[in-house]
């Protein structure tokens, strides 16, 4: 049979529609015994249980509503609540990075991180290679050859950097020697700058280069930005800690300092060179000047050939003098 009031299809034993509820006949007396009032529910049970795959509503205020209907809202709705965690727990995340490096995002602030963070890889690589590398004092693997080391190492993790050599007064005593690590925070240090010799070195002041006694390498952990790496040490020093390491000079890579090692080797053997024929001409000349003039005819062979001797020298030291300063001057 149906429902008179909604269609549904109803066993004949139901006292009220399972679909909308209308009453199709009337209940038992209410006042019945007890016993039959236990009958009756225990009917009214195992008819709804037997009717459980009819189709079923719900109703809220007085709407039907039906229950494959409300599933599907439940599911909406958690799949939202999981979305609206997911983007949470990304927010936060993204906060919590914010607030790690405040501004994050602007210039400055991104410049900051990439300074700290090449400074951190400059202490690094000072660090593991001081640990795989002993040095010498004797010349067999020294401080040129370590520094050559270390800078191609910073070149390959994209650091520009230079060579440096400078004068330390006891270096393998106070410097190099103890191993220790007395630098500064990245965050109380101050890093360098360095320049360019704006000087021509000659003769009377090569002893400054003479007076060169240790080499390190110097890496620009920000534009224009210096940092001093002692190699042998393992070690970085601000130049607040020690000045000396952003003095003397610097070049861009291993070749240039070799080159400038070779360069100035030959550059001291011609000057030396140069300069004693230059005293010798002058005593030379000294003495053509306080002779006869027979004896200035019988020396006047011998002084033209010192003074294309002379001329000749001295026409080499200028050439090896300017390549030594065009070396110094650009690194």
């Amino acid at each position: 049979m149906y429902c008179n009031n909604c269609g549904l299809k109803i066993d004949p034993e139901d006292f009220f529609c399972s679909g909308c509820g209308k009453r199709i006949k009337n209940k038992p007396d209410i006042e019945s015994s007890e016993p039959e009032m236990k009958d009756f529910e225990s009917e009214t049970s195992t008819s709804r249980k037997l009717n459980f795959t009819k189709t079923v509503f719900f109703s809220f205020n007085n709407h039907k509503i039906p229950i494959h209907r409300c599933i599907f809202k439940g599911i909406w709705i958690v799949a939202l609540i999981c979305i609206l965690g997911t983007l949470l727990t990304a927010y936060s995340t993204f906060a919590l990075g914010s607030n790690e490096y405040p501004g994050a995002n602007s210039p400055i602030s991104q410049d900051r991180i990439q300074t700290d963070k090449n400074i951190r890889l400059c202490e690094q690589i000072a660090t593991e290679y001081s640990n795989s590398h002993t040095y010498s004092k004797d010349d067999v693997y020294d401080c040129d050859n370590m520094a050559q080391d270390v800078w191609n190492m910073l070149k390959a993790k994209g650091i520009n950097s230079r060579i440096a050599v400078g004068n330390f007064e006891s270096a393998g005593d106070s410097i190099i020697a103890n191993g220790k690590t007395v630098h500064k925070s990245p965050d109380s240090g101050n890093l360098g700058e360095i320049e360019v010799p704006g000087r021509t070195y000659n003769v009377s002041n090569s002893s400054t280069i003479d007076g060169f006694n240790h080499a390190w390498v110097l890496a620009e952990v920000s534009p224009g930005s210096w940092l001093a790496v002692e190699c042998t040490g393992g070690y970085i020093v601000y130049s607040d800690e020690n000045e000396m390491y952003y003095q003397g000079l610097t070049f861009s890579n291993p070749g240039n300092y070799r080159d400038f090692l070779s360069l100035y080797r030959d550059w001291k053997i011609k000057a030396l060179d140069y300069e004693n024929e230059r005293s010798y001409y002058n005593e030379l000349i000294k003495t053509y000047n306080n002779a006869s003039q027979s004896e200035q005819i019988a020396m006047k062979s011998g002084i033209d050939v010192a003074q294309r001797t002379l001329h000749e020298k001295e026409q080499a030291f200028l050439k090896t003098d300017s390549e030594l300063n065009a070396l110094l001057r650009y690194g």
